[in-house]
């Protein structure tokens, strides 16, 4: 026992000299690449800025019609799909279980990454900088925001659009999209294989943010160092690693003291 827990420490001691021999190797990188070309990168990142802001709504309504159009053709697939569930028997009703969980899969993922996407382009635009340098800034700002909107929309109904798509399939899936209570009523209504896939992709998602934040946070640190991005990013970012693992631990002292509870009885 003593022997493990020595090497583990000595591991992590490892760990942590690499770690400091890397981010002085990086650190002393990025900043010899900045001393010597600081300025042709700013003025590239400015020139990709103004053509961005230039930009801005027909990047937007191309977004939006690629949005519609991955929507639609997702939608199309799980009614296909859907119907052979409902005609199919056993191990063939397994693999178009399997066919619609991919197709929801992609569906979701392209809706996301449509809401993702929408907010950074419009958010290049939307700053008081570019609104008050003149009055086509401001009228592009606008329309280009009225499409934001509108692709909005679009996703927030899809999303309603595909659980209903679901619940045709699948009669004894519960819950209403529009309800904040959905996600609680939507799991109870799932059977237990069902429940342990969630759970178990529940807790690998937290795998991974437990190891996708810290590097985020890094990321952001060095972005303000060297390109002076400003402590807003730091500071959203590390209220989120903290936020995930406050309301793990919460949930796990919750969860035991049931346990606990019931075992007194």
């Amino acid at each position: 026992m003593n022997r493990k827990q020595t090497n583990s420490y000595l591991k992590m001691g490892v760990i942590i000299l690499l770690s400091a021999v890397a981010g002085g190797i990086l650190g002393f990188g990025f900043s010899f690449i900045g001393s010597r070309s600081g300025a042709d990168i700013g003025m590239a990142a400015d020139f990709a800025l103004a053509w961005m802001q230039r930009m801005l709504l027909p990047i937007l309504g191309g977004l939006t019609v690629l949005t519609v159009l991955a929507g639609e053709i997702s939608l199309g697939r799980l009614k296909k799909i859907g119907a052979e569930v409902l005609r199919s028997e056993d191990e063939e009703c397994d693999y178009w279980e399997y066919e619609e969980e991919r197709a929801g899969a992609f569906g979701l993922n392209m809706n996301i990454l449509s809401q993702v996407l929408s907010i950074i382009v419009l958010s290049v635009g939307y700053s008081f900088r570019y609104i008050d340098s003149s009055d086509g800034a401001r009228n592009n700002l606008l329309y280009a925001s009225i499409v934001f909107i509108s692709c909005w929309i679009y996703d927030a109904f899809w999303q309603i659009r595909y659980i209903k798509r679901i619940q045709n399939t699948h009669p004894e899936k519960q819950g209403d999209p529009s309800s904040l209570k959905f996600q609680k009523q939507w799991l109870n209504s799932c059977d237990e294989a069902e429940k342990e896939v969630i759970f178990q992709s529940s807790y690998k998602t937290y795998q991974m943010m437990n190891k996708g934040i810290p590097a985020f946070l890094l990321i952001t640190m060095l972005m303000h160092l060297f390109c002076n991005t400003g402590l807003l990013a730091i500071i959203v970012v590390a209220a989120m690693w903290l936020l995930i693992t406050v309301t793990y631990t919460h949930s796990c002292v919750v969860l035991k003291g049931k346990k606990a509870g019931k075992l007194r009885r």
